[in-house]
């Protein structure tokens, strides 16, 4: 299954030059982080823009053509994830990092200074949606482009800890993007935020991207094999020959985007309603425990260089199958403490989990192929069921009346993860001087 052998690992090698270990980390790390940055933006002032750029007599039905302008974004991750893998296999891992950023940087900015409803009519909300469609392409394709790039410079020693750099970001620019809109909404008050303020968050990203893109661009060559490429279509080699990756990635990504969604943006109101706290105080939790998962990612990639990737990684699906029950028994309490306790449990599970999932993904997959397999095979899951977890939730609390349906979905995806893991066993255990990929040398 994974090809290429020694000859290949000493032809990438040979190829690379290496830039440093710090600007390679960052250069994925920030990519994550200006992407979520912006979902988090977008999803946290959707009322605002369902006043601007949806006008209707019924405020619900603006608020919904919002929140479907964001699922449009979601939509466009799997066909990001196709087209930013076939650049980045095709073309080099640089080339398409350096081209998502751009991606979704430039939409981003356009955002915040775009034209509303009121004074270009139709034209705002057509022009929103394309916008959205571009940032959603990127999406699809930064994350997965980010982890091969970063894996495939780590000494293969660290490859656990370097690959956690990513999920870092992602949870960094979470952070990020919902601390920037309460302190503007706390400076401006709902008055000026709702006539112009909302469009400042937008626009200060353009100082996180400025950084990103400036490491992006001294970036030194990657390890794409295009020396090796030939006639046949990468992409009919990755569904032909590569599908079972493919599908082993998707499954075992389940958990990723049902966690990320439901227990660090759902979970937010979830606890208004339930533990009849303050939106501000359960934002307040939801940041530690964004602070918290992004630093116990890096704990789980450390971790799995040691122990094992894969063995780190079940450790954490068990943990969010034997504690997402007992974690949102003790978010829905009143209390502070028990509130912390409950998304800490959280945060151990996810950071444990997609931690060393980073080089395991990419340890699974031959080079030639491998920006296109991981990023398809991870942004489809994250994607549809990141997307849609969030209203399954709402469906089975609101409709059913089930309290702690958040703990039910978290439980149901960890389950899937789980199960792909252990049934489709040929995934890379990644242990010290006897991982696969370190054995056969191939690079990873």
């Amino acid at each position: 299954m994974l090809v290429s052998g020694k000859t290949g690992g000493q032809q990438l090698e040979k190829q690379a030059e290496q830039p440093s270990s710090a600007r390679v980390v960052v250069a994925g790390a920030i990519g994550n982080a200006i992407e979520f940055y912006d979902f988090t933006v977008y999803a946290f002032l959707a009322s605002y823009f369902a006043a601007h750029f949806f006008p209707s007599t019924d405020p619900i039905a603006g608020l919904l053509a919002s929140y479907a302008t964001l699922a449009v974004g979601m939509i466009m991750r799997p066909v990001g994830g196709l087209v930013l893998g076939l650049v980045g296999d095709q073309m080099s891992r640089r080339f398409a990092l350096q081209l998502s950023v751009v991606l979704i940087a430039v939409p981003t900015l356009i955002i915040g200074l775009l034209p509303t409803y009121e004074t270009i009519g139709v034209l705002a909300p057509i022009l929103l949606i394309v916008l959205r469609m571009i940032q959603g392409l990127s999406v699809g394709g930064e994350y997965s482009s980010s982890i091969v790039y970063i894996v495939e410079h780590a000494p293969p020693k660290r490859r656990g800890l370097w690959g956690s750099f990513s999920p870092m970001g992602a949870f960094g620019g979470l952070f990020l993007g919902t601390a920037v809109c309460i302190v503007v909404g706390s400076l401006l008050g709902t008055e000026e935020m709702a006539a112009w303020g909302w469009r400042i968050p937008f626009i200060a990203s353009v100082l996180l991207t400025a950084v990103g893109f400036g490491v992006r661009m001294g970036l030194g060559a990657d390890k794409a094999i295009l020396a090796q490429a030939n006639s046949e279509s990468i992409l009919i080699r990755a569904f032909r020959d590569h599908w079972w990756e493919m599908l082993a990635i998707a499954l075992a990504n389940t958990s990723t985007g049902v966690v990320t969604f439901v227990g660090f943006a759902f979970a937010v109101p979830w606890m208004v309603q339930v533990a009849g706290v303050t939106r501000l105080h359960a934002l307040g939790i939801n940041l530690y425990g964004l602070v918290a998962v992004a630093l116990l990612s890096l704990a789980g990639g450390a971790l799995g260089d040691h122990l094992g990737r894969l063995r780190v990684s079940i450790l954490g699906l068990i943990v969010l199958l034997a504690g997402a029950w007992p974690a949102f028994q003790y978010m829905g309490s009143p209390d502070t403490t028990s509130q912390v306790i409950g998304i800490t449990i959280l945060a151990i599970g996810q950071g444990f989990f997609v931690g060393p999932m980073c080089a395991c993904m990419v340890a699974l997959v031959a080079p030639q192929v491998r920006t296109t397999v991981v990023s398809l095979g991870y942004s489809i899951p994250v994607g549809v069921f990141g997307g849609l977890a969030p209203l399954v939730t709402e469906f089975i609390f609101a409709r059913r009346g089930i309290e702690m349906a958040p703990a039910l979905v978290i439980i149901a995806g960890a389950f899937v993860s789980l199960a792909a893991i252990l049934i489709m066993g040929r995934w890379p255990y990644g242990d010290p001087g006897q991982a696969r990929e370190d054995r056969e040398g191939v690079p990873a």
